[in-house]
């Protein structure tokens, strides 16, 4: 029969093949009747079992016949699809134009929304999945809720909006990860390479070009992109490794394609600082400059440094087999610890309090000494700059770098080399001159308890610039005092009476109370680094210790002494403020004192925290020897004047003193109420045991930072 016939009978068939067996019938057209193939070759081709091959078989087989085309089954020998090379070429012809039914397995299926998901440009509708898929719409939440977890990594959002429809919502950044991720999850990485260079190999399946992200990696982009880093390899003396250099290609070409859909890509702009001290960094900046004048498109900096971080992962630096003993006889940690101790004599400067400068020193290491090692030179544009600008940092670092001669057994490191050392230190150095340039405050409410302390708690999370130097009462504002403690500014509860800059906000922060503390901040200027203290870390004095050890005394007595109690039918607040006068009281007397300071704070300003729905009952009393807390919980809740008050939290202070610990101790469980609120939830459903639990973690973080306030240990 000719080939316009089968054509011709082929159009009156009614069989309709899926894509699986589709997939089957083009693997049976690379072999020959001298060399079939067999179910686990398919079966490991297509990377399923032996057994669902099998049953695909005799649908294929179907097909076959149907449209005139012989098929053999051989026990023991394989399968063979027993036409000419013209009729095997019709064959592939007619599966172009077959309409086939989609058959996808969960995974794949999911993979397949999500890809369409991420490059969506406007919220799709269910029914454009339901029907492209041919699945309800109970499968097609049930996928959704695969995707929103596979998702949840890369801090993705998928939100479903009725009468709308369902997209993505995340950084550019994330979205660039998680279409890289998908992409490995889809091929391998020979695939993704043959795909990219748009190679095919014999007996190798296409990949599916319906696929939204694999449809973004064209092989004419990633072949320039390839041929760029080829390029750079010999001009600037760098290696890729194979196992990132896959990974380095991907990320380069999706990013000129989201570049050319006029995607914006940012980066944190510390993240970016740090990654601009990497040699590294340069060799990205010189790939931008390729791509942009190839592609004809601006390179964000952000972009520069993500390329910045696949090259550090890439290992672009050569090393040999002496260059490897050399960096394993070296113990870097130790290298870098003998450096910073150089820089900190010469600069009379401590380091002790800077986690990353020993890891990012020991990172940056490894790629220097390969670099040495093998005469590499690297050029550092910042170099003349920072030779002029920190001269003493400079200094130091070339003192510095005697160490590293001294190790290496070399006369001495190039001066590009040291400069790159030089940023590092130079970055410590301007961190923690930061850290004393910051805006110093004290926060200020009536009694100096209780709601300054959730002020405070919002101030350090909201504003890093802001430097809580501690919590006075209203009535015990002292200028003076504030002057010679560098105190820039006053944050209250309530309004005051004084010359002294301020300014009133809520306890817990609106937007509102963020600008107007913005433009407040703005309005003092900044400080001149001559108003910086010395930036060397105060000594440990006996003081010192004494207020460590103090603190740590009483932070165990208030745990000692948390006590909870249930109110029933609850009329009204001073019923409320009554039962807890009594609650660390131990006669009627006492309670009836501490009763009595509660009403005249709470007179004095609303406790009512409406974001809580509690009362931050508080006051300073002698009836108690150390700070105390508690809380009551009302059952049911008491309503008054359109507040739901859900119980009341009880704070108290010695008045025989002005102890500025306890008060700290009281401020850190205040703070805890806004910011765990696993705790406020164990509170509300009279969970004591769990509430102390978390009562006790929290004062356990507060304990450690103190300890390091108090003396970096």
């Amino acid at each position: 029969m000719s080939s316009t016939t089968k054509r011709e009978k082929h159009a009156d068939k009614k069989e309709q093949l899926t894509s699986r067996q589709k997939d089957i019938i083009q693997i049976l057209t690379k072999f020959t009747a001298s060399r079939p193939a067999t179910v686990a070759m398919i079966s490991e081709m297509l990377g399923l079992s032996s057994r669902t091959i099998l049953r695909e078989i005799p649908h294929v087989e179907k097909w076959l016949t149907q449209n005139d085309f012989h098929f053999v089954r051989k026990p023991g020998v394989g399968l063979i699809l027993d036409e000419s090379v013209e009729n095997q070429k019709l064959i592939l012809e007619l599966l172009e134009v077959e309409s086939v039914s989609k058959s996808y397995s969960k995974e794949e299926r999911c993979r397949r929304i999500l890809g369409e998901l991420l490059y969506a440009e406007e919220p799709l509708k269910s029914y454009y999945f339901t029907s492209k898929f041919h699945i309800s719409e109970g499968t097609f939440s049930g996928d959704l809720d695969r995707i929103i977890q596979w998702l949840k990594p890369y801090r993705i959002e998928l939100i479903r909006r009725p009468g709308l429809g369902i997209l993505l919502e995340g950084e550019e950044s994330s979205y660039r990860q998680a279409i890289a991720n998908l992409v490995y999850e889809s091929v391998d990485e020979s695939q993704i390479m043959q795909m990219l260079r748009g190679e095919q190999q014999e007996n190798q399946l296409l990949l599916p070009s319906s696929n939204r992200v694999l449809g973004m990696l064209d092989s004419e982009t990633a072949g320039q992109v390839e041929q760029i880093l080829l390029d750079s390899e010999k001009r600037l003396h760098i290696r890729y490794a194979d196992s990132a250099y896959v990974g380095l290609v991907m990320h380069i070409s999706l990013a000129i394609k989201r570049i050319q859909n006029n995607e914006k890509i940012v980066m944190e702009q510390e993240r970016l600082q740090k990654l601009m001290r990497l040699p590294e960094f340069a060799v990205a900046e010189e790939i931008g400059d390729k791509l942009k004048e190839q592609f004809h498109i601006k390179i964000p900096r952000g972009e520069i440094g993500f390329i910045t971080m696949h090259l550090c992962s890439a290992r672009i630096w050569p090393t040999d087999e002496r260059t490897e003993r050399n960096m394993e006889r070296i113990n870097l940690q130790q290298l870098a610890s003998e450096m910073v101790g150089v820089v900190e004599q010469e600069m009379s400067v401590d380091f002790s309090d800077n986690d990353s400068l020993l890891e990012d020193l020991c990172n940056h290491f490894a790629p220097m000494l390969s670099r040495l090692s093998m005469h590499i030179p690297v050029e550092n544009p910042q170099k003349e700059t920072i030779k002029e600008e920190y001269p003493d940092i400079w200094k130091a670092t070339l003192t510095a770098s005697d160490v590293l001669a001294r190790e290496l057994e070399l006369s001495e490191i190039p001066e590009s080399e040291i400069s790159f050392l030089a940023m590092h230190f130079g970055a410590a150095v301007e961190k923690k001159l930061q850290k004393q340039m910051r805006i110093s405050v004290v926060v200020v409410c009536p009694t100096g308890v209780g709601t300054s302390r959730i002020l405070e708690a919002g101030l350090k999370k909201t504003f890093p610039q802001i430097d809580v130097q501690g919590t006075v009462s209203a009535f015990r504002i002292q200028p003076d005092k504030l002057r010679e403690q560098g105190i820039d500014l006053i944050i209250s509860t309530v309004n005051l009476q004084t010359d002294y800059p301020w300014i009133a906000v809520s306890p817990i922060l609106q937007a509102q109370d963020k600008r107007r503390i913005e433009s407040k901040i703005a309005s003092l200027g900044p400080k001149s680094k001559a108003d910086v203290a010395s930036i060397i870390q105060r000594p440990i004095t006996r003081d010192r210790i004494q207020s460590i050890c103090y603190a740590g005394v009483e932070l165990i007595d208030l745990l000692d002494h948390l006590r909870f109690d249930s109110m029933f039918a609850a009329r009204t607040r001073a019923e409320v403020i009554e039962r807890a006068g009594a609650l660390f009281a131990e006669d009627e007397q006492t309670a009836a004192y501490i009763e009595n300071g509660l009403f005249e704070r709470d007179q004095l300003a609303d406790t009512y925290v409406k974001q809580l729905h509690v009362l931050l009952l508080h006051c300073q009393t002698s009836m108690v020897e150390h700070a105390r807390f508690g809380y009551i919980k009302l059952e049911p809740p008491l309503y008054e004047n359109g507040r739901i008050i859900l119980g009341a939290v009880v704070m108290l202070v010695p008045e025989r003193r002005e102890d500025n610990i306890l008060h700290q101790l009281i401020g850190a469980l205040s703070a805890l109420l806004v910011e765990d609120k696993k705790l406020l939830e164990r509170l509300r459903a009279g969970d004591w045991d769990g509430s102390k639990a978390r009562i006790e973690d929290g004062l356990g973080v507060y304990y450690k930072q103190f300890l390091k306030k108090m003396g970096g240990v």
